[in-house]
């Protein structure tokens, strides 16, 4: 059969299908031919599609999972574990179809066609990008190389994909499926930090391009000007490519970024022409707002009788879902006819809870108090062997 050379994809909630649509705006500037997929995860938003030509929307049931662990997923994950969770199913359902598939985050902008990419797929299967190119110097106020420790060599707001990346796609979605956590106590960092395992196990590629996912932690060696019209990167020359444009405000454009730990209003990468596409993005998320709303709340932030799900109870349930071996195991709190029984199993699991959390302070007691648990360890070795099997039994993690 003859495939399709390249499709572009994202993964949204509806809450946050305007930055998906901006992204839409910027592809139809510079990549009009190339379709955008956007898969939904707590909705069906297809009405979008309407006017807006190689709009596809998509919802999990497009996904190859099966309705009832697509429950559980929505249960055991919160919105943004939930939302990078599905990447790889999504990826492996359009390269049945398209021999080249793009991630892109919603909240990138296309700032010219990504014209480096198909040779490097075509030739590693699987593309990524790291965070920094350049060694930090000590110091830096804004970002150190710790931020890799912590989150993952690559930054996964963009990912190529060929059809070579399938074994690598399987192995992903094989950690994904009940690995996709925010858990810095074991080193996970959703689905970013297990592709730091998998680009040396599978041989993925790291697109060393200062133009392609420019973002607020990599600013200081990024920055740009504009050039007879051309976005053209200062110290290397090469054109911009793509901005990802994490913990954006459209409303205070000028502050960058929300989610680091200092003002980025004056930090160093932050040029005249940044702040102009800045702006202009922000143009653009704010007219997608007004296009969509009312925006809606995350669908799978509540149960079925309006009670709030919180991250403990997730955690709970997930520990409960991985015990049982079933994926049918559990009452859904998002099926109706189950409230009764969904009800019942979180009045049981509620002192639970405070177990787990224990487990997890534990967990960081040992850090912080390394001389007393070496000693635990020497003269009590197997309280400290058993306490060990307990800590990891509760956060279900395999080591």
């Amino acid at each position: 059969m003859h495939m399709r050379s390249t499709a572009y994809c994202t993964v949204v909630a509806q809450n946050y299908l305007p930055q998906a649509l901006a992204l839409y705006t910027s592809i139809q500037v510079h990549a009009p031919d190339i379709p955008l997929y956007i898969l939904v995860v707590d909705g069906n938003r297809r009405d979008l599609q309407e006017g807006r030509p190689n709009l596809h929307i998509l919802g999990v049931d497009d996904l190859d999972i099966e309705s009832r662990e697509v429950l559980n997923l929505a249960m055991i994950y919160d919105v943004v574990e939930f939302s990078t969770c599905l990447k790889p199913k999504l990826f492996l359902e359009l390269l049945k179809d398209f021999s080249r598939v793009v991630y892109l985050d919603p909240d990138t902008f296309l700032i010219a066609p990504l014209l480096d990419l198909d040779t490097a797929v075509d030739q590693f299967g699987t593309v990524l990008t790291p965070h920094f190119l350049e060694a930090i110097r000590p110091g830096s106020e804004i970002v150190s190389e710790v931020h890799s420790l912590t989150v993952g060599v690559h930054n996964l707001g963009f990912g190529a994909f060929g059809v070579a990346s399938r074994p690598f796609l399987e192995w992903w979605w094989s950690h994904l499926q009940r690995e996709c956590l925010i858990y810095p106590l074991m080193s996970i960092f959703v689905d970013q930090k297990w592709t730091d395992v998998g680009a040396v196990l599978f041989d993925a590629h790291s697109l060393k391009h200062y133009g392609y996912n420019v973002g607020p932690w990599n600013l200081h060696e990024r920055g740009f000007s504009v050039h007879d019209g051309v976005y053209i990167m200062d110290n290397s020359g090469e054109p911009l490519r793509l901005v990802h444009f994490s913990g954006f405000n459209p409303h205070d454009p000028d502050a960058i970024s929300e989610r680091l730990s200092i003002s980025m209003r004056d930090a160093g990468g932050v040029t005249a022409a940044f702040r102009s596409l800045s702006r202009e993005y922000a143009e653009r998320v704010l007219d997608a707002q007004r296009a969509v709303a009312p925006v809606p709340a995350y669908g799978f932030a509540t149960d079925t009788g309006g009670g709030y799900i919180s991250k403990r109870l997730r955690k709970i349930y997930r520990k409960d879902l991985l015990s049982s071996g079933s994926q049918d195991a559990l009452p859904s709190p998002f099926v109706v006819g189950e409230k009764t029984a969904f009800s019942n199993w979180k009045r049981r699991a509620a002192p639970r809870g405070l177990r787990i959390t224990m487990s997890d302070l534990a967990i960081a007691l040992k850090y912080a108090l390394p001389d007393e648990f070496g000693a635990l360890k020497r003269y009590l070795p197997r309280v400290s062997s058993r306490l060990r099997r307990q800590l990891l039994s509760a956060a279900e993690i395999r080591r």
